[in-house]
C-alpha cells in the first residue's frame, strides 16, 4: 500500500513538473544569458517552447533595443530544434541538439552600421552609417573546444560613414572570429578608405569583449582629408603621436 502510495506521488510530481514545462514564460531566457554579455532579451512573450521578445544590444549600462522582435519555436520532429527569425536575419537560424552537442546552422545577419553605436559611447558619438554583415558558416560546439584557428565569424562594414565627417565613405572594413586557446579571437583590418582601423582582441564567455586597436588617417591622403577626420579620430579616443588608441571591454 505504501510503496503505492509513492508511486502515486511520484507520477503525480512528473505531471505537475511536464505541466510546469509546457507553459514554462519566455522571460526564463532572459536569465539565460551573462549580465555581461553585449547582448539582453527584453519584454519577452508566450513560452520558452514558441515566442517573441525584444533584443537590446550594447554593455550593459547603456544597451539600446532593437525595433524589430526576436521570434523562436520548439520542434521535436526531426530531434530537438529551436528556430529564431528576426527581419534582420536572411532565413531561420536554426539551432539543434546533437548527441555530440549544439549544432548552430550557417547564416547572414544584415544589419544598419547605426547599431555599432550599441558597443560603446565613443562609438555612438561617431554616428556610424553605412552596411554591416555579419556571416558565419555552420558550427559545431560539444564539450571539447573548437579547434584553434576554426573560423567562426566574419563581419564587413561596407560604406562607412560618420556623422562627424563629410567625407563618403570614410572606408571598408573587415572583422574575423576565429577560435583562440580557450577563447575567440578578433582582428579588424582596412581594405580601402581614407580612415585606417586596425587592431585585435579577444572574446569569451567569462570575461566578455576585450579589444584594443588604432585610428588613424591615411598617410597618403591630402590635408583636407586629414582635417576632415579630426573630429572622428578625436570622438574615437586617446590620441598619441597622431594616432587615436582603441579600447572596447
Amino acid at each position: 500500500m505504501r510503496r503505492k502510495r509513492v508511486l502515486s506521488f511520484i507520477a503525480l510530481l512528473a505531471l505537475a513538473v511536464a505541466a510546469a514545462l509546457v507553459v514554462l514564460p519566455a522571460s526564463w531566457l532572459a536569465a539565460a544569458l551573462p549580465a555581461h554579455w553585449p547582448l539582453a532579451i527584453v519584454d519577452t512573450q508566450g513560452t520558452v517552447w514558441k515566442g517573441t521578445a525584444a533584443v537590446a544590444i550594447g554593455p550593459a549600462h547603456q544597451r539600446r533595443r532593437l525595433s524589430e522582435p526576436l521570434r523562436w519555436e520548439w520542434s521535436f520532429s526531426r530531434g530537438p530544434q529551436l528556430a529564431i527569425q528576426h527581419r534582420w536575419l536572411s532565413g531561420p537560424l536554426t539551432l539543434a541538439l546533437t548527441p555530440t552537442g549544439l549544432a548552430v546552422s550557417a547564416q547572414t545577419l544584415s544589419v544598419p552600421a547605426g547599431a555599432l553605436a550599441t558597443l560603446d559611447a565613443r562609438l555612438a558619438a561617431v554616428g556610424p552609417e553605412g552596411r554591416l554583415t555579419i556571416r558565419w558558416p555552420t558550427l559545431r560546439f560539444s564539450p571539447s573546444l573548437p579547434a584553434p584557428g576554426t573560423r567562426l565569424l566574419d563581419a564587413e562594414w561596407r560604406d562607412a560613414a560618420s556623422a562627424l565627417a563629410p567625407i563618403r565613405p570614410l572606408g571598408h572594413y573587415t572583422l574575423s572570429m576565429t577560435a583562440g586557446d580557450g577563447s575567440s579571437e578578433l582582428q579588424l583590418a582596412s581594405r580601402q578608405g581614407p580612415l585606417l582601423l586596425e587592431g585585435k582582441g579577444g572574446f569569451n564567455a567569462r570575461q566578455g569583449l576585450d579589444f584594443t586597436g588604432t585610428a588613424r588617417a591615411d598617410p597618403t591622403a591630402n590635408e583636407a582629408v586629414h582635417r576632415a577626420l579630426q573630429d572622428v579620430l578625436g570622438a574615437l579616443g586617446p590620441r598619441q603621436n597622431n594616432v587615436t588608441l582603441l579600447r572596447l571591454r
